[in-house]
């Protein structure tokens, strides 16, 4: 029996198109943090840039959902879900990519690579049921990898960078389980349409209102802002393309190659090196991300109870 023309495709984690969609993202992702310390050399700012970010991204969803037969509409509740939700995306956007204007790229992307232990956390609170033995071990590694980091990083790095890198995987971390516990019913990206309407808006007011609209005053700085704004604008709609293929687990398992790409890119640009102690905290972070996600694969009904 054949599958209907518009069925959705059955899940399948080994789906090559699936697997190639999700690296594109978040190697986009990945390359745009490091592409963004060029357009800050350039006279640009972090507002700036997570503002026309979010201005470009409502543009192309609001013009894939018409195009692909989505209503954006939602009922009252959930909108008010997208308003806060909204607002954790103005700051994540503002976080991801504005840390890199004061610390160095690498230790941007790992510090807001800490998201996903944070996801666990928050489940923990929010959900109240206790964590098998094995995430414990692998979040206590997480976050040793965190303290590790940054005691390695606060007497050389910009603490208001640490911050803002720090403050945007929380942002994510929130959203994620926020969604996975509330909105779940609502298509991804009209979801992400209306929480980008928010953000969007926010950022616009925030960066105008503070008179930060700072241009590039370089043909690099414009270049390079275009980069970055295009490929994070284009690596979202990816990464939730790849989802129906492949599952979230294997997305967010694919996703791990975002920092490690960041890194690459940012000595290939710039050759900025982490310090021995940064990368053995980065490497305790992406561990214990992938120990947690194995856990999860080996056991889908307990992780099918916390996001019920």
């Amino acid at each position: 029996m054949t599958r209907p023309e518009h069925a959705p495709r059955p899940e399948n984690p080994n789906d090559r198109r699936g697997i190639v969609l999700a690296l594109a993202a978040a190697s986009g992702l990945g390359l745009a943090v490091a592409v963004s310390r060029i357009a800050y050399d350039g006279g640009t700012n972090g507002l700036t840039v997570a503002m026309v970010r979010g201005l470009l991204m409502l543009v192309g969803l609001y013009i894939f959902c018409r195009l692909s037969g989505r209503k954006v509409g939602l009922s009252p509740r959930d909108h008010l879900h997208c308003l806060g939700l909204g607002v954790l995306m103005a700051a994540a956007f503002y976080g991801n990519v504005g840390s890199v204007e004061f610390i160095p790229v690498g230790l941007s992307a790992l510090l807001f690579f800490t998201f996903p232990p944070m996801v666990a956390v928050i489940q923990m609170i929010v959900v109240r049921e206790a964590i098998p033995l094995p995430k414990v071990a692998a979040l206590s590694i997480a976050f040793t990898g965190v303290a590790t980091m940054l005691g390695a990083s606060l007497s050389n790095s910009d603490p208001f960078g640490i911050g803002l890198a720090l403050g945007a995987a929380a942002c994510v971390a929130w959203s994620s389980v926020w969604v996975m516990r509330k909105l779940r019913h609502i298509d991804p990206l009209v979801l992400t349409f209306n929480m980008a309407s928010v953000a969007a808006v926010l950022l616009c007011v925030v960066t105008i209102g503070a008179d930060q609209v700072q241009a590039p005053n370089t043909p690099s700085g414009w270049l390079s802002l275009a980069i970055v704004v295009g490929l994070q604008a284009c690596s979202i709609p990816l990464y939730y393309a790849a989802i129906p293929r492949i599952g979230a687990l294997k997305s967010a398992m694919v996703s791990n190659v975002q920092p490690l790409v960041s890194i690459l890119a940012a000595f290939a640009l710039y050759q900025e090196l982490l310090s021995p102690t940064q990368f053995a905290g980065g490497i305790a972070v992406l561990g214990a991300v992938i120990w947690m996600q194995h856990f999860d694969r080996q056991h889908p009904s307990r992780n099918a109870r916390l996001t019920a």
